[in-house]
């Protein structure tokens, strides 16, 4: 399997040479999930295949940040997205980051991590293992940078501390009503279905992902992941995507089939880091 800049992207987790276990794969996206959760505007993007195609790229970290670029990893905003990138053929992990990782998560702290944690397993040919440890790492850094920046953030003034209490009944309640308890109405595949492992009903959601396109005649699938946050289950929202309109009518609010995440973020190359095994 070779990567091209063309590849549509479809999910977080694209393992396409089949070489992490179902175990550690729910490891991992779960991981991704929960940081993605905790930082505003990151996104966390694994590909895995055997080598780049062609010969356009010299080296694979060029082929990583035109890659991430393409599809616009993380937010516009806040640009900390992060691209890992595993060429077994070539015994080659990369990891490219949004412009605003470049000093947090520059080539030397980038490297370093991946010769600890990572190299050590996939000399072993434990790949799922070091690539989870990639993750973990990626997302404690992500959490630290995302501290340090509200640490940094100005107090508001005692003036409105007491519109505290009414905007936290308020997200009390939407929260309350997302979980369907103001809703006698239960929809089975909503926001409002329960964990079928332990009864709770609190998801994290992630953005859809394209499984089968639509055409003119037949309508196609998108697909989420769902991980429940009382016990870390992983479960999936398959939902049917509208076979395409007739020429002149485009609209589709709730879909976007292009071939990324679309999310703004860019990167400039300038940070993140490779290892070889």
């Amino acid at each position: 399997v070779l990567a091209t800049l063309n590849m549509p992207q479809q999910g977080p987790l694209m393992d396409l040479i089949h070489i992490i276990d179902d175990e550690t794969s729910t490891k991992i996206l779960s991981e991704i999930s929960t940081v993605e959760s905790d930082v505003p505007g990151c996104e966390i993007q694994i590909l895995l295949v055997n080598n780049i195609e062609g010969k356009l790229w010299s080296s694979p970290k060029q082929f990583a940040t035109a890659l991430f670029n393409m599809w616009e990893l993380g937010s516009k905003e806040t640009n900390n997205g992060v691209l890992i990138l595993f060429l077994l053929d070539r015994r080659r992990i990369e990891v490219e980051v949004g412009v605003r990782l470049n000093v947090y998560m520059d080539q030397s702290w980038t490297e370093n991590m991946l010769n600890s944690v990572a190299v050590p397993n996939f000399k072993n040919g434990d790949y799922g293992s070091g690539i989870l440890n990639i993750v973990d790492n990626v997302a404690d850094r992500l959490r630290e940078i995302e501290d340090g920046m509200k640490a940094t953030t100005p107090r508001q003034d005692d003036d409105d501390s007491d519109s505290v209490p009414f905007y936290c009944s308020l997200v009390l309640m939407l929260c309350l009503l997302g979980c369907g308890i103001y809703n006698d109405s239960k929809y089975p595949m909503g926001r409002d279905r329960f964990c079928t492992n332990c009864g709770q009903c609190n998801w994290t959601h992630q953005r859809w992902v394209e499984i089968t396109q639509p055409t003119h005649h037949t309508k196609g699938l998108k697909r989420r992941y769902c991980v429940c946050n009382s016990c870390r289950t992983v479960d999936t929202r398959d939902v049917d995507i509208a076979h395409l309109p007739r020429y002149g009518d485009s609209d589709n609010d709730d879909w976007n089939s292009g071939t990324g995440g679309g999310g703004g973020g860019s990167s400039d190359g300038g940070g993140g880091g490779g290892a070889s095994w």
